[in-house]
């Protein structure tokens, strides 16, 4: 069974899968992905694999539009709203978790093959996620802990 962090993004912006391999690797991570030359370029992807080293399962990385991920991202929104729940007055940060789900345009999702991995795998992914925080007004979500802006929990589940 797997385990799940998401990139909760409100840009339409997307970027490539070559821009993500090129992030990482300037950020001193050796990656590379299954997909051909051509879609490694391409803004619509939809998923890769994510291979961080050669002896351990790759990370899968999924991108799920809202409005084009045959109701996927919708349902998943729906359900992190449902653990959220009707915010009280004055509960503001999960007023603003419950925002920036509302804005969410998609969202990056990562399974990670826990039973197999490195600790080498958990920074890859730490990158990744920040990558997409920083750059496409992303705000973080992990399985069974939490919403973050950066590292800071805003949320716990």
């Amino acid at each position: 069974m797997g385990y799940y962090t998401r990139v909760l993004c409100v840009t339409k912006n997307k970027p490539t899968v070559q821009n993500i391999l090129c992030f990482l690797t300037a950020n001193g991570v050796e990656v590379r992905s299954n997909l051909n030359e051509r879609d490694l370029q391409t803004k619509d992807w939809n998923h890769f694999e994510l291979v961080y080293d050669e002896n351990s399962p790759p990370l899968l990385v999924e991108l799920n539009l809202v409005g084009n991920s045959d109701g996927l991202a919708e349902e998943e929104l729906e359900e992190l709203l449902g653990y959220i729940g009707t915010p009280n007055f004055y509960e503001l940060k999960k007023k603003k978790v419950i925002g920036h789900l509302k804005r969410t345009k998609y969202i990056i999702c990562v399974q990670l093959p826990i039973h197999a991995m490195k600790d080498k795998g958990h920074d890859v992914n730490g990158k990744l996620m920040q990558y997409f925080q920083r750059n496409f007004s992303g705000m973080i979500q992990i399985d069974r802990k939490g919403f973050y802006n950066g590292s800071e929990l805003l949320l716990e589940l």
